[in-house]
Order: structure tokens, then C-alpha cells, then sequence
């Protein structure tokens, strides 16, 4: 790699920014002579020309500038320097308990891996890629060659926002996988599943699910290809529902039930829209009710609106659930903090008219890393609430 542009911050920016080392910059932080091409590698400097940091520009964002380095020191981000960015995530992978019990986890984290934009999630012998920055786009064959040469997998897949955009980049397509996880298996398409085909972060809240469900009646809202459905049947729930407004991801829940030998547990499927559902039923019926929502807002502007959302439904929840309920409720929007979520929900148990005790404090487990330095990394957040 040749010689990395230089861009400038305001004058008095640099100090404080190095010290708070977010990796997201501002198009304010920048002298307005800061120019670069989408995608280019930057050298960010004080006013003086002294380099601070290193990052991927884009102009057509808000966010201008994705660091990938805060370092006072000369970088050269070529190509030995992305492998060793690459091999220390594998490597944190290579030492987590969770690869003792799945076949699926996220190799590369974004943010949390210093590698902004970058998502790599590996389903067995399939890789899947989103590259949400022009600065990702530009490191593919990057993330190709190091898959390829690391792993043991037999196909790469770049997801995109659409199916269309979308393509197979490296072996044989393999458009559906068997995930494996605690014992269970589950059926994934990586065509069309949302992410990239499951809800990998959810692994461990799935499993404490599990060791609630024995006996009790489990009602689980915006359920999708029903991971929580089909835990809380391995766990002994008596009886189950699974409300899914998609038709698609909900027709996996029923075979995947087949699939791990649970299809003898009552179970019910409404595709319906979890709103309408949750002021449908029955008060004191469902023991155990899971709430594990889209994110209802991927922008500050709609924040007020996605909070009443949330407030919402668990309001509605906390009136269906008998004495000594339980409810697992879930925000996966990083415009969401925990401070914020947990506040919304106070206020949905205070409608509600219920007083609740929080069990446990629930958050993605280690193969998705949060950068202490970007909070925003810490997306998904939950609470097991018991209703006293």
C-alpha cells in the first residue's frame, strides 16, 4: 500500500478524541479541507499535521470517519497488518468456551474487533459476510484469501441489504445448514434468513430459557424460526406458542420441533402481528412469555417512536403474566442503552400495575466482543423479570 491521505481535525479536537478513542468520527470533527474518496484508508491528524489515528473515510455518511487504529505511531494498513487484524480475532474464537457447543458463531465483530463495518458469522462450513461501510466493501478479497486459507469452510456468501445485491463469492453455494447449539439443531437458510440466517447472540439466553421451561406454559413473541420455542420444548415446557408475523422464517419452527424430537409437546403457531396477539390472550394462562422484538429503531430520529413500542408490548406482557411469572424481554437496537431499556420497561411494569423483580441482566455472549470505547457495540441487552 502506497501513501495513506492525511485528514485533518478541528483545531483542540485531537487530545480528546484520542483519549475517548470512539472509533465513529463526525464529519464536524474534521477541518472542512478534509477530503477523501469513499473507502480510502485516512491518517488522522491534529491541526499541526501529527498523525492520531487511522480510520476509513466516508463522505456520504454522517459518520465520516471509522477508526480502526488510535495510534500516535506511523501504520501501514496493508496486507499483513488486516491478516493479523483477522488472526487475533480467530484466535479469541479458538479460546471460548462456545466452541465446545455450537458449530455457528461470529468470527469478526465490527467494532468490537476493531474492524468497523466488517460482520463475519460462520454457519458450519459457510461463511457469511455483511459489509456495511465502502471501507469493508474494499477489504473483501482480504477477508476472502483469510477465510480460505484458515478455516475450514466450503463456501462464502456476501450478504447484502437485498437477495438480489446478494452473491456467493468463494466454493459451492450451500443455501441451507444445519446449526448446532447446545444439543439442539436447527435448520437455517443463508439465502433468506434475517442477519445472517439466525440469531446467533441469542445462544446463551436461549439455553437459560431452557432451564426455566420444565412444566410451564411458554408463549414466545416475535418468534421467528422459534430458537426460543424449540429450547424451551428441550427444557420440558408443557405447552408452547409462537407468534410470527412472517410466514417464511415461521415455517421452520414446526420442523426444526421434528427435527430435535419435540414434536409431541403442544405447540401452536399464530402468524400474526405480536401486538395484536399480546392483547388477545388470556391473563394468568402463559407462565413464561418471551419478547425478542426486531429493532424497533436503526436511527436517533425515531427513537420516542421505538420506545413506546417497547413500552407497549411489555406492558401488555406484564398484564398476561400470573403471580410468579416470568418474562424474557429483549431491545437489539444499539440506539437503545441498557440504562434506557431498563427504564422503559420500569415504566411498562408501572401501567401495567405489576411489581416485578429482575433475575438476570441478559447481553450477547463472547463471540460478539464489545470495544469498551464504543458503547453503541452493546446492542443487544435483556431482563428476566419475575412478576411478584
Amino acid at each position: 500500500m502506497g501513501r495513506v491521505l492525511r485528514v485533518r481535525l478541528r483545531p483542540g479536537k485531537a487530545e480528546k478524541l484520542f483519549q475517548q478513542r470512539h472509533p465513529w468520527l463526525l464529519s464536524g470533527a474534521f477541518s472542512p479541507d478534509s477530503l477523501a474518496e469513499a473507502g480510502e484508508v485516512v491518517c488522522i491528524c491534529d491541526e499541526h499535521g501529527n498523525p492520531v489515528g487511522y480510520g476509513w473515510w466516508d463522505p456520504e455518511s454522517p459518520i465520516r470517519c471509522r477508526v480502526f487504529a488510535w495510534s500516535r505511531e506511523k501504520i501501514q494498513p496493508n496486507e499483513s497488518f488486516w491478516q493479523e487484524r483477522l488472526h487475533n480475532a480467530w484466535r479469541l474464537r479458538q479460546q471460548l468456551p462456545d466452541m465446545a457447543i455450537t458449530n455457528s458463531y461470529r468470527l469478526c465483530n465490527s467494532e468490537g474487533d476493531h474492524l468497523p463495518g466488517i460482520i463475519i458469522d460462520v454457519y458450519d462450513k459457510v461463511a457469511v459476510l455483511q459489509l456495511r461501510t465502502p471501507g469493508a466493501e474494499k477489504l473483501r478479497p482480504t477477508l476472502v484469501r483469510f477465510l480460505t486459507q484458515n478455516l475450514p469452510i466450503q463456501s462464502i456468501y456476501h450478504r447484502r441489504e437485498t437477495l438480489s445485491q446478494s452473491e456467493w463469492v468463494w466454493g459451492e453455494p450451500i443455501p441451507e445448514v444445519t446449526l448446532e447449539e447446545h444439543g439442539l439443531r436447527f435448520k437455517v437458510s443463508i439465502l433468506t434468513g434475517q442477519k445472517t440466517g439466525f440469531f446467533l447472540d441469542q445462544r446463551h439466553n436461549r439455553q437459560l430459557l431452557r432451564t426455566y421451561a420444565r412444566g410451564k406454559r411458554v408463549a414466545n413473541f416475535f418468534a421467528y424460526t422459534g430458537g426460543f420455542t424449540v429450547y424451551a420444548a428441550a427444557g420440558g415446557a408443557s405447552q408452547l406458542l409462537s407468534v410470527e408475523i412472517m410466514e417464511e422464517p415461521a415455517s421452520f419452527i414446526e420442523p426444526d420441533l421434528w427435527l430435535n424430537g419435540l414434536q409431541e409437546v403442544p405447540h401452536t403457531l399464530r402468524v400474526q402481528d405480536a401486538f395484536a396477539a399480546l392483547q388477545e390472550l388470556e391473563p394468568n394462562y402463559w407462565e413464561i412469555i418471551v419478547l425478542d422484538p426486531p429493532a424497533f429503531t436503526h436511527h436517533q430520529s425515531a427513537l420516542p417512536q421505538a420506545l413506546r413500542g417497547y413500552r407497549e408490548i411489555n406492558r401488555r406482557a406484564l398484564r398476561l403474566l400470573p403471580q410468579g411469572g416470568l418474562l424474557f424481554t429483549f431491545s437489539c437496537s444499539g440506539h437503545v442503552t441498557p440504562e434506557l431499556f431498563r427504564e422503559v420497561v420500569l415504566q411498562s411494569a408501572s401501567e401495567a400495575g405489576r411489581s416485578v423483580q429482575i433475575l438476570h441482566i441478559l447481553h450477547a455472549p463472547p463471540d460478539h466482543p464489545i470495544n469498551l470505547f464504543h458503547p453503541q457495540g452493546e446492542y443487544l441487552k435483556g431482563l428476566v423479570l419475575r412478576v411478584e
